[in-house]
Parts: C-alpha cells; structure tokens; sequence
C-alpha cells in the first residue's frame, strides 16, 4: 500500500513489465470495477514491507477482467495527500512550493543536480513521505552515474545536514576570501569565494584546483596558454575578466618556476625582469621567453641543457627521499626541508646528473639517515651466512 501521507489508498499493488502500478477502480462501469492504473512513480511512495505483485499482461486480464492497456491513467505523486489532522491538499500545491525551493538551491549554491528531472523526483517523494533520501534512492539516475563518490557522498550529507554543510560553506569562504586577499585579486570577489567554497564543500573541486582556478580567473593569458576558458568548471567561466589583474604576470611566473625552480621565481621578484616577461607573453611573444629562460637553464645546469628544471630537479629529489628516509614498505617516503632540498641541488650539480654518482654522493653526506642505515644494515644481514643470520 502507499504510505499514509496519501489520502486515496488503493487496492492492490502489482508490477507488469518491470513498471510498479498502484491499483484503483471506477465502480461505475457497467462491466464491472475498471482498473485505473497509477504508475508509482518513486518507490518511496511505497509503505515499508509492501511487495508488488508481479504480473503478466495475461495474467492482468484474468485478475481484472480488463486487458492491459501498456500505459499508466496517472502518476501516484499526482494524488492527493493529507498531513496528519489536516484535509487532504493538491499535490501540486505541496510540490510546487518545494520544487522552486529546489530550483532556487540549484542557482544560488551550484548544486546543478537538483535540476535532474530523476534527482528532483526523488527529493519532492521525500517531501511527501517523509522517508529521507539516500544513496541507494539515486543510483539509476543520469547524475548519480556520472558523478564520483565523493559528490554522492556530499548530496547525502547536504539532505541530512543542510545546517551541518551550510556552517562547512562559511568556514570555507572565510578561507578562501583570505586566499584571493593573498592573490591579490581586486575587485569584489564574494560572488567567487562563494561558489569556490561550496564547490570544496561538496568535494566537487580540491583546495589545489580552487588555487589553479584563481590564478587562471585572475591572469586571463595563462588561462588561454594552458587551453582557454573550457580549463575552468563551467560555473566559474562567468568570473574571467571580472577582476583587475596584471595578464601574462602568473604565465611568465610558471615559466620561471619550470625552468628554473621556485628559489629563481623569488630572486626575480622586484627586479622588473618578470613583468618584462609578462609583455612579452601579452604580446604574444611567449617563445622569446621560453628560449631566454632555456639559456638561463643551460648555462646555470650544463649537465641538462635542453631540459628544464621542473623535469629533471623532481626525479632526482624524488630520488634522494627514498635514500634518506626509505620508504618502510608502503613507497612513501619522507618530505625533504627546504635546507634539503638546497643541499639535494648541489648534489644533482656535483653528480652532473650521473644517477650512480648522485646516489653515492646522497648516502656519503647522510650517512646517518634512517633510510641509509637501514639499507646498510640489510646489506650487512644479507651478506652473512644463513646460519648465522637466522639469530637475529
């Protein structure tokens, strides 16, 4: 049977052709009680413990007397429904008040899946109900397949605690106002904190994205060398050219970073020599700075010419962390300071990118590093005769 916030209860539930229907008759026919068919249009409509009785067309027509039609008279969400010591209310009345709360949610937090015609069915079941959705209620519809776990996760969350997310949210603006600060984004940015912050939220986007999606919101030209607006959610699409920037200025930084390293990004800070850079990419003369840089690289890494900082410094301190510190097993290893890493430099110069040297030279001046007595140590147990070996 239907749940009791329906004010007509019908006489039979059944499946034919893998379509639920609840059962109704008009009495009035002549031939007898004719089925009206209202196809059950979301199973939280369903009383708990109430299991369809699954028919065929031919047994339809024996039970009723009726041949099946192959199509519903109306839906059961189109019914009249009662709250408790109240006359029974239009369904419509009910839903429209919930369906454009759901329309507004959908426009001011982003949250597009309300929209989903299956998704907003299963929402506005809910209000009738009173039977809260969940995960399992959304898995045949367009969005739950083709979003992660991580934004079905939230949905669940954002329905049980909608205080709960709305307090996260703030946090998160909060955080996210300081960070545009930072950036230097000027303007009024509390349209973008906003939809950022409940885009970490509802774990649609990660702290790193919303970090690469401000510097492409506010330097227009790295956002059309890294592949133009289509780089950006489509929400935040909106925001590009909203702010006063300095276009080219976040582009001639990657460069330098990729070329040269952060330690070079911060040395050329102040000295006019980026924003120069940053002409050149405005204007686009981007590869002038691609082959000033590549010199600059050469001369000071002779060893990598032809290559740049970003690729090769990462494989080698990659490398150097698992000599010092070993990985124990799990292939983490641990993060070097930046004193380390200051260090790990000179070595890769020393070693003139020789793997064996560089590792030789990694173990000579760290001597004394988990990673480097351990392997000592299991050279040394390896090299006992077994016998021996087997007292430790």
């Amino acid at each position: 049977m239907l749940t009791s916030n329906f004010a007509f209860q019908p006489e039979d539930i059944i499946e034919i052709n893998g379509v639920v229907y609840a059962v109704f008759f008009d009495t009035d026919e002549a031939l007898g009680d004719f089925p009206i068919l209202a196809k059950v249009d979301s199973l939280n409509f369903l009383r708990e413990g109430t299991v369809p009785d699954e028919l065929s067309e031919e047994e339809f027509a024996a039970k009723y007397g009726y041949v099946f039609r192959g199509h519903e008279d109306l839906l059961v969400s189109e019914i009249q429904t009662r709250k408790a010591g109240q006359d029974p209310q239009d369904y419509r009345s009910i839903m429209d008040v919930a369906e454009a709360k759901l329309d507004e949610e959908s426009k001011e937090k982003g949250m597009s899946w309300l929209l989903d015609q299956d998704v907003q069915l299963q929402f506005l079941a809910a209000v009738l109900t009173g039977v809260p959705v969940s995960e399992s209620d959304l898995e045949d519809t367009n969005w739950y397949k083709s979003t992660t776990p991580e934004e079905r996760s939230f949905l669940v969350e954002y329905y049980a605690s909608p205080d709960g997310v709305a307090e996260k949210t703030k946090n998160n603006i909060a955080s996210i106002q300081k960070t545009l600060f930072d950036k230097k984004v000027k303007g009024d940015t509390s349209a973008l904190a906003k939809t950022l912050a409940f885009g970490i939220t509802s774990q649609k986007y990660t702290k790193e994205e919303v970090d690469t999606y401000i510097d492409y919101i506010r330097d227009n030209t790295l956002l059309q060398i890294v592949g133009g607006e289509q780089m950006l959610p489509e929400e935040l699409r909106g925001f590009v050219g909203q702010f006063d920037t300095t276009d080219g200025l976040l582009a001639a930084e990657q460069k330098v970073i990729s070329y040269l390293g952060a330690d070079a990004l911060e040395r050329y800070k102040g000295t006019g020599t980026l924003l120069q850079f940053a002409g050149l990419i405005r204007n686009g003369q981007a590869d002038v700075v691609d082959e000033d840089l590549q010199k600059i690289h050469d001369t000071l890494y002779p060893s990598f010419a032809g290559s740049k900082y970003g690729v090769w410094n990462s494989y080698f301190t990659s490398r150097a962390s698992k000599i010092i510190y070993g990985t124990g097993g799990t292939g983490m290893t641990g993060a070097l300071s930046v004193k380390d890493k200051e260090k790990i430099n000179d070595l890769i110069i020393k070693s003139k990118g020789d793997y064996s040297e560089f590792d030789k030279l990694v173990r000579t001046d760290y001597i004394d590093a988990p990673g480097v007595k351990n392997d000592i140590l299991g050279q040394l147990t390896r090299a006992l005769p077994q016998a021996v070996s087997g007292v430790f």
